[in-house]
């Protein structure tokens, strides 16, 4: 937790360093990740009363942080003394990732009036989900892709954009960090790159995974509207702004 001057000398100091590769790079580490424990997602299940939330990007002690930021019911942050953040650190232990797909086979037998088998056939049909779900190779396609091409994006978003498409905030599916079984204990935010149908290029997003300590089992968090295509657009994920800062006016806490 910092108190939210603390916050917003945090969010400052990002502003003034996203513009310069060289500072830029010593504080992205592109195997690296958010993490929040069980009393993490406890604090925000307990001050959020939205739908979603929002996180700002700040650095505090030379690191680069995420600032949660709860909404209260009509979208807009909810002022508060202290903000729950998380320092961007290296993983401990490997995450298994677990995507199981089940097909139905429906076999049918013909039998003719004379009591005779006259036909049999078989049919796999393909899994049928009564939720839309974000296939996990598809997830960890995208944080792949982060690992293996954020620093060039930085380097490009930094010398001809001068850091302005650089994201300072993400608007979040609150599912994204609830933990609502007994298996997992932590939530790690990944970065992660997709493909925008509207800007006509990769955008950063924010991709949630459910950790059980004691296996290492992990599942990608979905929110309800989330595609199964993994190129999609990202208002199924996190939303980054920039780009995405339709709905800036919500954010007024620091801003």
């Amino acid at each position: 937790m910092l108190s939210k001057i603390e916050c917003v000398q945090a969010i400052k100091k990002w502003e003034t360093v996203r513009c310069e590769y060289l500072k830029v790079e010593k504080l992205i580490n592109p195997t690296f990740a958010f993490n929040f424990s069980q009393k993490n997602c406890d604090w925000l299940n307990k001050n959020n009363d939205n739908s979603m939330f929002h996180t700002y990007i700040g650095v505090h002690d030379g690191k680069l942080i995420l600032i949660v930021v709860p909404l209260d019911k009509n979208g807009k942050e909810i002022d508060l003394p202290n903000y729950l953040t998380s320092t961007l650190s290296p993983l401990k232990n490997d995450i298994i990732l677990e995507e199981v797909d089940v097909t139905t086979t429906i076999k049918k037998t013909t039998l003719s009036k004379n009591l005779e088998v006259t036909k049999y056939s078989e049919e796999n049909l393909l899994p049928i989900y009564n939720e839309p779900i974000i296939p996990e190779r598809a997830s960890l396609y995208d944080i792949e892709k982060w690992k293996n091409e954020c620093l060039d994006w930085f380097y490009c978003e930094c010398n001809d954009f001068k850091g302005k498409r650089i994201f300072r905030s993400f608007t979040v599916p609150f599912t994204n960090i609830a933990i609502n079984d007994e298996k997992h204990d932590k939530v790690k935010a990944m970065f992660g790159f997709k493909n925008s149908s509207i800007y006509k290029r990769q955008i950063p997003v924010l991709i949630f995974v459910r950790i059980e300590s004691h296996s290492s089992n992990a599942e990608i968090i979905c929110s309800d509207s989330i595609s199964t295509e993994s190129e999609t657009n990202t208002k199924d994920y996190s939303q980054p702004c920039p780009p995405y800062c339709r709905n800036s006016l919500n954010f007024k806490i620091f801003n």
